[in-house]
């Protein structure tokens, strides 16, 4: 009996029996489950950062991809490009189920180079080796591309720099974009990889690398985007270029994808062209997913280019278009900016004059003109005004200084009227 009552107590006084402390245990094994696997999903979500001058079309591209996987915060849409440092998702669904697989987060530097210094806050140690680099250039301005991509590209290299990151991780993501680039195999084409194997050996060699492939590796993916394709048709209408043109910008922009390893898509988001295959490219490149799209490079303003197919020789075959410039001349020198100084009407383009000489003509024109007369004519006849508070009205005044009409026989100290000559 005692013995029963001492149990009892032992359960009553606050310490819990060993059926409690067993599920209490049960729970907290769960928990530290679900807390360890969401820190290493945490570790390992897949991160895009989009950089890119001041409206390259980054934010508007971006929410075209994010409708393209419905991916959209409450309240249908994202706000307003506002911000230095902007975020997006993408929402990664299994292609038989529809399901949510993962989030990939987007963000979206703004065009100004000062504000890289927030790059701290998305490139970070940890997650750099789970993060794709797009770069967005303007088509629209193509005088500007090759300057905006290797700005965009010292900024991202400068900032891996910084991380401190050791040798031995850098070198295995240096070695995974080369074997990456080594291993594309064109779906159009019967599946011979890029590296052969030799029979009698029983390995494989792999193909050596171009010259100029590579030569810049940042250890992480990297697409090159240019904006606004559509506007190619507008800079051979009101600018004159020809198809050559369009040629030299290609052959430098692809030699560009070759120094960093980098894919090459030409969209346009006001007619949704290559948008599709981009997002599914981003998929491709973050978390292996298989991608079916082939290489393209017929429509000058649809080209798409996967890390690996391009290639120098292939490049070439542009050279044979270049009529009046050297695929080797500087692009500065061949792609330059309208030079419109004026306001083009159907007449021509007409010419600003020079801001001295047209102050000059004015003073010319000044002086010629008649001189007003000292004394208007609404001061030659008097009129009243009615009376304010009781005060006595005052007559219409001369012409005193600065245009300021007013009655000499009415004292200034005792509120008399002040009236400004219109």
């Amino acid at each position: 009996m005692n013995k029963k009552n001492t149990k009892m107590a032992a359960t009553d006084d606050g310490r819990e029996s060993p059926k409690e402390e067993s599920e209490e245990n049960l729970w907290s094994a769960i928990l530290n489950d679900v807390g360890s696997s969401t820190r290493k999903r945490k570790e390992n979500t897949k991160t895009l950062l989009v950089l890119g001058d001041v409206n390259s079309g980054k934010s508007v591209l971006i929410d075209k991809l994010c409708q393209i996987s419905k991916s959209f915060p409450i309240g249908g849409k994202f706000p307003l490009s506002c911000c230095s440092l902007e975020y997006r998702f993408i929402d990664v669904q299994d292609e038989d189920t529809d399901d949510l697989v993962d989030r990939m987060g987007v963000w979206i530097l703004d065009g100004v180079v000062w504000h890289s210094q927030l790059l701290s806050f998305v490139l970070k140690k940890e997650t750099l080796p789970h993060t794709v680099v797009m770069i967005v250039a303007d088509m629209s301005q193509p005088w500007s591309i090759m300057e905006s991509l290797q700005r965009w590209a010292d900024v991202v290299r400068k900032h891996i720099d910084s991380l401190m990151v050791p040798t031995t991780e850098l070198k295995d993501m240096e070695a995974n974009i080369v074997k990456q680039f080594q291993s594309y195999v064109d779906p159009d084409i019967s599946p011979v990889p890029t590296s052969t194997s030799s029979a009698e050996e029983g390995e494989s060699v792999t193909l050596p690398l171009g010259e100029m492939t590579l030569t810049h590796n940042l250890g992480v993916p990297v697409i090159v985007v240019c904006s606004k394709s559509d506007a190619i048709t507008n800079l051979e209408k009101n600018y004159g270029y020809k198809e050559e043109h369009t040629d030299f910008i290609q052959q430098h922009i692809r030699k560009f994808c070759l120094h960093y390893g980098a894919a090459l898509v030409h969209t346009s988001a006001r007619e949704e062209r290559n948008l599709a295959a981009l997002h599914q490219y981003i998929l491709h490149r973050a978390y292996s997913l298989p991608f079916k799209e082939s290489a393209s490079v017929v429509d000058r303003d649809a080209i798409f280019i996967p890390s690996g197919w391009d290639s120098e020789k292939k490049i070439s075959i542009l050279y044979d278009q270049l009529k009046s410039f050297a695929p080797t001349d500087a692009y500065e020198g061949v792609i330059q900016p309208p030079k419109t100084t004026g306001v083009e009407s159907e007449a021509g383009e007409v010419e600003a004059k020079d801001d001295q000489v047209f102050l000059m003509t004015q003073q010319v024109h000044i002086n010629k003109s008649p001189k007003p007369p000292s004394t208007p004519p609404l001061a030659q006849k008097e009129t009243r005004y009615p009376s304010v508070s009781g005060r006595p009205t005052a007559p219409a005044a001369k012409v005193g200084p600065e245009g300021v009409w007013f009655d000499p026989g009415f004292n200034n100290s005792s509120n008399d009227y002040w009236v400004v000559a219109g």
